[in-house]
């Protein structure tokens, strides 16, 4: 679902007609926001495709409710594609990338819920330590915070809201400093 995604991400960058820009630079640089919403949206897609793999990757067995939540959560993965393309082809307008910002918020509270139901239902794999649960519940709360600041700044009337979402890499190599310096002392 994610590789479908993303592939349907770039479907949605169309070339303008070549007598619109007068040589390839200008034509570029006239496809700017969508380019930038196209490698937002990959990004974020990337991001929580991995998140999605190391979670899973410490669960020992699931149960229907982290099926039925799992596939409420590709609901809204394959939803980026429609959401990225409205922020992009509205961007003028401060609302238009709160959905796409609603999306990522709710897939972000979707994988903190299976993240948090796994491990207090036990679902983890024995070898999954109290701290590791613990630093990585503070980590599946990176883009619902994000998300949350995104809409907070478009509703103020914004239309660069979705620039907090290029802070995740950053924040998530930060924390992971901390989270590694705390466990060594």
């Amino acid at each position: 679902m994610f590789a479908i995604a993303m592939t349907i991400l770039v479907l949605g960058i169309e070339v303008p007609a070549t007598e619109t820009y007068p040589d390839a630079i200008s034509l570029v640089l006239g496809l700017l926001p969508e380019l930038y919403h196209y490698a937002l949206a990959f990004g974020m897609l990337m991001i929580l495709w991995v998140v999605h793999h190391r979670q899973f990757a410490v669960v020992d067995h699931i149960d229907s409710k982290i099926l039925w939540s799992s596939g409420i959560s590709l609901l809204f993965i394959a939803m980026i594609p429609f959401s990225t393309s409205l922020a992009t082809e509205y961007g003028d307008e401060p609302l238009a990338p709160v959905f796409l910002e609603a999306n990522l918020l709710l897939i972000g509270i979707i994988y903190a819920f299976i993240w948090q139901y796994t491990a207090r239902k036990g679902l983890l794999k024995a070898t999954i330590t109290q701290e590791r649960i613990r630093i990585t519940t503070q980590r599946t709360l990176i883009v619902p915070i994000a998300s949350i600041i995104a809409i907070t700044v478009a509703l103020a009337g914004s239309t660069w809201s979705t620039i907090a979402y290029v802070a995740i890499p950053f924040v998530k190599m930060i924390h992971t400093r901390l989270s590694e310096r705390a466990m060594t002392k």
